[in-house]
């Protein structure tokens, strides 16, 4: 009890510091909006406000952006249109609903494009690389956020750059290139150091601290815990409950599971004022794995239920979908865009030439007229056939991620149903008699949860995505196994050795031995052809 109030007094102290500060800034900039004669600077001063209240008060940044964007529609203001247009998407991010985030973020980039603002622009790809992030998408990520990093070398914008060094690091992070991602981690605390810029460089510390944790690195704890120095120092009220939940999530993988929990209350506690969904699904699954650490299997069964209410509610599936939509669109609009220019200049041009060629130039400008036509339609054809080609390889990216997830899922769920029934066999003794019926329904219920057959479960899920796969690989090699056919469905998804040898509980050096008398059967051995690349012709 005296933990939890102390917890308490920590946050209200921090938030009403914090808020205080917030508060006393966003009054005087709200001064200078009555005092601003011009419609122009009133619109840029709204739309900063409405930038500064992220991640403090979300509903008053979305009321701020409204009026922000209804002034800019009444005078005709394209870049505070294209503003309040982010300030959307950035609040509809946060809120998960990704679909009208990246609705806002692309007309916002179609007006910067059109008024050629470079520096809009590059914080458009920025935002965009952000949603694609969340969604779990790290190829398209990495492309929007490569292109805004280009554009902020370009004009020398150091703040940007740094900060897209440390998207571009999160995004290597995720795909298990540790090396690179540490490599622009750095590139971006360089340059936060040399401009002072403490919020980048707390994010870079918390963003080290989680690779060095992935890669069993002792020193990550001291950079979430500089991290969370500078969060206080600074009041950045979001930042501290991030730091607290790196802090929780660090000693939960050192088996602390209370000091765990003392940390995750106080990163739930000021989450719940702030409403960031994808930050409440990590805590709700982190405080399950320490509740079921302390053998409190009640509270470990509720948050486990929040976390999967709450990874529902996001749906990546859905919203990667329409994303994916709204990105082809775009790129369609763009296209026709560039192409009604050209025929522009083209009709322009030969309007210029003189009455005396009239008769001459109306007839060649049909027959390029109609030539054009055939190679437009040509073009768009193949425009979008690859479209359409780069949308079903992106499906089946991120149904080969589902599908890994899902048998991951089933594993991780099933080891803690086992664990959580053994722990209540073993004290089930140790209680009332009239208390073990409790137990033992409890038991059967558990029990009830347990998936059967996982490697049954993977396999129709495989088939439904790759359904040639098994009968075009065995015409190729018929003499295959059943356990060389999981492992060639395992590598069909590029999983790696070390991913393999989790699911299966098997050591990784089994696996390389497996691969190896695999790479003998397929007529490999002596070929510099991968696996991967083998059986991804199937």
């Amino acid at each position: 009890m005296m933990r939890s109030l102390i917890l308490l007094i920590s946050v209200v102290s921090i938030w009403f510091c914090g808020h205080s500060q917030d508060q006393n800034h966003i009054d005087s900039l709200l001064e200078k909006v009555n005092s601003t004669e011009e419609d122009t600077s009133r619109i840029n001063l709204l739309n900063r406000i409405a930038s500064d209240l992220y991640y403090k008060d979300q509903e008053r940044m979305y009321e701020v952006a409204r009026q922000a964007l209804e002034l800019s529609e009444e005078t005709g203001y394209e870049k505070g249109i294209a503003d309040a247009y982010n300030n959307f998407g950035v609040y509809f991010r946060l809120k998960g609903i990704y679909d009208l985030a990246s609705e806002f973020t692309y007309k916002s980039l179609e007006i910067m494009e059109r008024t050629k603002n470079e520096e809009g622009i590059g914080y458009c790809y920025c935002l965009i690389g952000r949603i694609y992030f969340q969604l779990q998408n790290y190829n398209m990520s990495l492309e929007y956020f490569n292109k805004s990093l280009q554009i902020a070398e370009k004009s020398g914008d150091a703040y940007s750059t740094a900060g897209n060094n440390n998207f571009v690091g999160m995004v290597y992070e995720q795909m298990g290139n540790y090396d690179r991602a540490l490599e622009s981690y750095h590139k971006s605390l360089e340059l936060n150091l040399r401009l002072n810029n403490k919020n980048g460089i707390a994010a870079n510390y918390g963003n080290i601290g989680s690779l060095y944790q992935a890669m069993g690195n002792p020193k990550s704890l001291d950079y979430f815990l500089k991290r969370l120095e500078l969060n206080l120092e600074s009041k950045d009220i979001a930042g501290v409950s991030h730091t607290h939940y790196l802090i929780g999530k660090y000693y939960n993988s050192q088996s602390n599971f209370q000091t765990a929990l003392d940390n995750l209350n106080q990163s739930k506690l000021i989450n719940d004022s702030i409403g960031s969904l994808l930050l409440a699904k990590r805590i709700a699954n982190e405080m399950s794995f320490a509740y079921a650490g302390l053998a409190d299997f009640e509270k470990a069964y509720n948050f486990n239920k929040l976390y999967k209410k709450l990874n529902d509610s996001i749906n990546l599936e859905e919203n990667t979908q329409k994303i994916t939509r709204l990105e082809m669109e775009y790129r369609f609009r763009k296209d026709q865009s560039l192409n009604t220019l050209k025929n522009h200049k083209t009709t322009t041009l030969g309007i210029a030439s003189g009455a005396f060629l009239v008769f001459l130039i109306v007839t060649v400008l049909l027959l390029i007229n109609r030539q054009r036509a055939r190679v437009k339609q040509h073009t768009e054809e193949e425009k979008k056939l690859h479209l359409e080609n780069r949308l079903k390889q992106e499906e089946v990216l991120y149904k080969d991620k589902l599908l890994q997830d899902n048998i991951e899922y089933l594993l991780v769920k099933n080891n803690l149903i086992a664990s959580v029934t053994e722990q209540l066999i073993q004290k089930k003794s140790s209680l009332k008699k009239e208390n073990q019926h409790l137990i033992n329904e409890i038991i059967l219920e558990l029990q009830a949860g347990k998936e059967s057959d996982l490697w049954e479960e993977f396999e129709v899920r495989f088939n439904q995505v790759h359904n040639d796969f098994y009968s075009n690989l065995i015409l190729k090699v018929p003499l295959l196994t059943t356990n060389e056919k999981k492992l060639c469905a395992f590598l069909r998804l590029n999983m790696s050795t070390r991913e393999i040898a989790a699911i299966t509980h098997q050591s990784v050096s089994s696996i390389e031995t497996a691969r190896t008398r695999l790479r003998k059967k397929l007529n490999l051995a002596n070929s510099e052809t991968s696996l991967q690349d083998f059986l991804n012709q199937f």
